[in-house]
């Protein structure tokens, strides 16, 4: 599975946004997954809505099909090494912790991040960032 798929895309593909259905159909043929950090931020959406229970089945419904990445030891390990490394930079990590979960599952597994949340990760130069082909 060479892709893992952050939030702002799950959303989009849950609330059936065209651009996000074709995008992760296309990807899925390759293999995609999603970290733990995105389910809880989705599952925040379920507790959100007004009907809750039908909220949740359509989110396990889409989850049924795609692999869900847990926070194991050796992620929370990559995590803490680029968590060091920023902060050494002088740059943010605090405000952006969730993100930083996400970016150590992806170079942990060797896979590369589908985002449009491009400020939160642009500055982990070990991470690689999916880049749509130019039409």
């Amino acid at each position: 599975m060479p892709y893992l798929i952050d939030t702002d895309w799950m959303i989009d593909r849950l609330g059936d946004v065209p651009e996000a259905s074709a995008l992760l159909d296309a990807l899925a043929a390759e293999g995609i997954a999603v970290s733990i950090i995105t389910y809880l931020e989705l599952y925040q959406g379920v507790l959100r809505s007004e009907d809750q229970p039908a909220s949740e089945r359509h989110l396990d419904a889409l989850l049924d099909a795609i692999p869900l990445l847990p926070l194991s030891r050796s992620v929370a390990r990559r995590c803490a090494a680029v968590r060091h490394a920023l902060k050494q930079d002088g740059k943010r990590v605090n405000s952006r912790a969730l993100d930083l979960i996400i970016a150590a599952t992806a170079i942990e597994h060797g896979l590369t991040l589908v985002t449009r949340n491009l400020p939160d990760y642009a500055d982990i130069p070990v991470l690689r960032i999916y880049r749509p082909a130019a039409p």
